[in-house]
């Protein structure tokens, strides 16, 4: 097998001029156990990542990203999980099957405002991690087995998602709003749309009402959450109609 580059034949017997070659390979992985194990925490992070990717249920195609630090379950500051919510209406594509793609676009589309909101896009949250594409991630495995579409890497219909903007905003002055925003650029064969939601605490769809008791971090958690169900919401009807 391959380790870091060297390749190593494991449980060949034979012998190159009288030594046992298991001695030797035995040597061998004693002499740079450390070196293997004493490399930074972020490669073997990374290493674990894309284990856990590539033999999870999905075949999302995503790409793999160096150099990031993972967001945490739980974030920086206390608060709840970010839930996966399910679609608010029921979808039936009959196990439909998608090669599907997701691309974190946000470096190359630089928004400052997404097109159905004035709010700015300040990305100073943990959403701004590059990491964030796995969430998505989540919500595309979740939304489409709910709805009956099957996601596999060899079909030859194909979807593209790219994540143009993801934040949430807490606005106002004594009587406090929360909103989640979210804009997604879908494409499927030569037809591309996008997709976009400003969702606040309080509306008809939102995961919380406008007198909800939660800390500020659960709220915007709870509502870039379903910022990002509302895009794909939104995407299902507009592929249920073609």
């Amino acid at each position: 097998m391959d380790v870091l580059g060297q390749r190593v034949a494991i449980g060949t017997m034979a012998g190159i001029n009288g030594v046992n070659l298991f001695s030797l390979q035995y040597k061998y992985l004693k002499a740079n156990f450390i070196t293997i194990f004493g490399m930074k925490k972020r490669i073997l992070t990374i290493i674990i990542l894309i284990f856990s990717i590539n033999t999870g249920y999905s075949q999302i195609i995503i790409p793999i990203l160096f150099g990031e630090e993972i967001v945490p379950e739980h974030g920086f500051l206390p608060g709840r999980k970010f839930p996966i919510y399910k679609t608010i209406n029921a979808f039936d594509f009959n196990a439909k099957s998608f090669r599907v793609e997701l691309i974190d676009d946000r470096s190359n589309s630089q928004l400052r405002n997404i097109r159905c909101s004035s709010l700015d896009i300040e990305n100073t949250s943990e959403l701004a991690s590059a990491q964030t594409i796995f969430k998505l991630k989540e919500y595309v495995d979740s939304v489409f087995s709910q709805s009956n579409l099957n996601i596999d890497s060899t079909a030859t219909s194909s979807i593209v998602i790219k994540l143009q903007a993801i934040d949430s905003r807490i606005t106002g002055f004594g009587k406090i709003k929360v909103h989640g925003l979210c804009q997604l650029k879908i494409s499927v064969g030569s037809s591309e749309n996008i997709y976009c939601c400003d969702i606040v605490d309080g509306d008809e769809n939102a995961p919380l009402g406008s007198n909800a008791i939660v800390t500020r971090k659960t709220a915007s958690r709870f509502m870039a959450s379903a910022a990002i169900r509302e895009c794909l919401e939104q995407f299902l009807f507009d592929l249920k109609e073609n």
